[in-house]
């Protein structure tokens, strides 16, 4: 078991244009963070780890992929779905989240898509 299991950090969050994101990602719309190296270093978060990004009363969970193009005070989350989840239009580009490590899969685009139902 990993301590880090039981650490909520704050992250700032930046979304990120597609064009930014490779290709084997955008055709997927694969549930996923990028984290700076030294931020998941001292997070306890490794590459591949499933986290809960919490923002502004929802949640999602999103697969860890470390990047050096994120900021190190937190994450990139590719513009979609999972970012307008979680954004509001006061801080959609950025916005300040928790990160915990979760359980289970990442969330699915049909999961999402059940939350914001009437």
């Amino acid at each position: 078991m990993r301590f880090s299991k039981f650490l909520k950090v704050e992250a700032e969050i930046v979304v990120a244009r597609y064009a930014l994101v490779s290709d084997e990602t955008k055709s997927r719309f694969e549930p996923v963070i990028f984290f700076h190296p030294e931020f998941a270093k001292r997070s306890g978060v490794k590459e591949g780890d499933v986290v809960e990004v919490e923002a502004n009363g929802r949640a999602v969970k999103l697969k860890v992929k470390l990047s050096e193009s994120a900021p190190e005070s937190g994450g990139i989350i590719p513009n979609g779905i999972f970012a307008s989840y979680l954004t509001n239009f006061d801080g959609f580009k950025r916005f300040k989240a928790n990160i915990e490590v979760a359980e289970g899969e990442p969330s699915s685009v049909g999961e999402i898509i059940e939350r914001v139902k009437p």
